[in-house]
């Protein structure tokens, strides 16, 4: 297994697995364009997590068969990712372009139980395939269905439970909770020089923010935005001589956010590591209240109960 615990001091032992996750990332994108438009920021990513992981706690079989909407946005608002009506939203959206199942209870039809659509899950287990892939180095292609979407619901657990990685550092989240930010981040460390250098400032060399804008379908001036916010708190610097620009990232920034991934790969090296081991993935640490416990009366029809 490749070296990647994110506690490890000083970027430079986490750079090159994280080199290559930014790498998978873009491919990554290029495979699901379409939703990604829809699912572009750290908050996004996660309340994903908390509809499968939540739908794999009501559901024994350890499948994603839905869970009550309401429920979720209540866990969402307690973990502080999004309000209540911030999640509906969301929810909303997905919804109405497929990418989530939403369905009345039988016993009650004021429940609304949601669930990721088959097309959805199918992006979570391809990213689940990237996270393993890189940061343990072993090939995923002969893992079937079954043995991803445990890897995935194992990951997504950790995820919620590690308070690190819900609330990075501010100039982590600068990045992350704004629109593409992910992707600027991810090109941005594919043009680092491969050897850490050393220096305060690390050059993102041949970065080409109008390439960025046709190759990730990212206005121009949501990408100068993001910049200008990063260099006005101090984690990127923008310099101009003559017709050339540079984009560089500050080294403390490079290590507070291959530190903050490096928790990413430690979850996905945990669940591999379980899932070859035979065991089953640890509980994320809450319990889910019977339907009735939120509000409404339970609903036995649709076997939601948890685990």
């Amino acid at each position: 297994m490749l070296m990647n615990r994110a506690d490890i001091s000083g970027h430079e032992n986490l750079l090159p697995q994280i080199r290559q996750y930014v790498e998978m990332s873009v491919e990554f994108h290029g495979r699901h364009r379409r939703f990604l438009r829809f699912v572009d920021t750290r908050r996004k990513w996660l309340l994903l997590h908390l509809i499968a992981d939540t739908c794999g706690h009501a559901d024994n079989a350890g499948g994603m068969h839905g869970a009550a909407a309401n429920w979720i946005c209540d866990r969402a608002s307690e973990l502080c990712i999004a309000s209540r009506n911030t999640s509906l939203a969301f929810f909303n959206q997905l919804v109405a372009y497929g990418y989530l199942t939403k369905k009345e209870c039988r016993g009650d039809r004021r429940i609304r139980l949601i669930s990721l659509s088959p097309g959805a899950e199918a992006v979570m287990l391809d990213w689940t395939r990237l996270v393993v892939e890189s940061a343990t180095g072993e090939d995923t292609g002969s893992l079937g269905e079954d043995c991803l979407r445990r890897m995935y619901l194992d990951i997504a657990a950790s995820l919620l439970a590690d308070g690190k990685w819900m609330k990075p550092p501010i100039d982590v989240s600068l990045t992350q909770d704004m629109r593409g930010g992910w992707l600027v981040m991810s090109d941005i460390l594919r043009h680092l020089p491969v050897e850490a250098t050393g220096e305060a400032w690390v050059p993102a060399r041949d970065l080409n923010i109008p390439d960025m804008s046709r190759h990730f379908g990212l206005s121009r001036s949501t990408l100068y935005r993001l910049v200008r916010l990063s260099v006005e708190a101090g984690t990127m610097a923008w310099d101009e001589k003559g017709a050339i620009s540079t984009l560089s990232i500050n080294l403390y920034h490079l290590r507070q956010f291959c530190r903050w991934l490096g928790r990413l790969h430690d979850a996905a090296a945990d669940a591999h590591a379980r899932l070859a081991a035979g065991t089953d993935a640890e509980p994320s640490g809450f319990d889910i209240p019977a339907l009735g416990d939120i509000g409404y009366p339970a609903c036995k029809s649709d076997a939601v109960s948890c685990r």
